[in-house]
């Protein structure tokens, strides 16, 4: 399992620098709300340190997680394409370092700089890509399953054949149903089961995936 470069890591000096040139950088306490869905903001932000989540919450107050986005990475971006209101909230899960690009400087760069839109291109195409795969987890897989695929989406390790993977920190059995659309208790039991069967073990802060490959053949494998 590989990880991909973050989004300013994949632009060319020069076009990082145009960006650094009109941004602004603000700083993000833990848990600050950064943007609320369906706000009519249009700002284009980036994060330099620390990490945040793009949620929804249903009219329950269930929240779904959609995805993370670690240093590096961009988010705002489609409001300012398409101007509609923003299609998730923003959230911060560490303190935050964010520079914040206005809508109007952010089409200039991108209309401008083609280096930077096909940075936009490829970022879009991989979420297109996620989201295509979250749709077909949610719609096809029982809940083991969709656990285990994102158990193993989380996991940091070198691809050596039955090498053990790490995730660090251990993410919460609530972190864990909001990211797969279900209840904690369900990933209470799945997590058991799977620790039962000495694929993962918790060791301090961190949980080791033990066995990726016997992993991999668990959520690939036809009821």
């Amino acid at each position: 399992m590989t990880t991909s470069r973050s989004f300013l890591d994949g632009l060319a000096q020069d076009d990082r620098a145009a960006l650094a040139a009109r941004w602004t950088v603000r700083h993000y306490d833990r848990k600050k709300m950064i943007i609320a869905h369906d706000e009519q903001s249009r700002d284009v932000f980036f994060v330099l340190e620390g990490r945040a989540r793009a949620t929804v919450y249903s009219e329950e107050g269930k929240s779904v997680a959609f995805r993370d986005i670690e240093a590096g990475g961009i988010f705002g971006e489609l409001a300012a394409i398409d101007g509609k209101t923003r299609s998730a909230s923003v959230i911060a899960l560490d303190p935050l370092r964010i520079a914040t690009l206005s809508e109007a400087a952010f089409r200039e760069l991108v209309t401008s700089r083609p280096g930077l839109t096909w940075a936009l291109l490829t970022h879009l195409t991989l979420q297109i890509r996620h989201m295509t795969d979250r749709v077909y987890e949610f719609s096809t897989l029982i809940v083991r399953k969709r656990l285990i695929r994102e158990l193993l989406r989380l996991a940091q390790h070198d691809d050596r054949q039955g090498a053990p993977a790490t995730i660090n920190p251990v993410p919460t059995h609530f972190d864990l149903a909001s990211r797969i659309s279900t209840h904690r208790e369900a990933v209470s039991r799945e997590m058991s089961a799977l620790a039962r069967n000495n694929l993962i073990e918790k060791r301090g802060k961190k949980l080791i995936l033990k066995d990726v490959d016997a992993l991999e053949r668990l959520c690939g494998s036809e009821e």
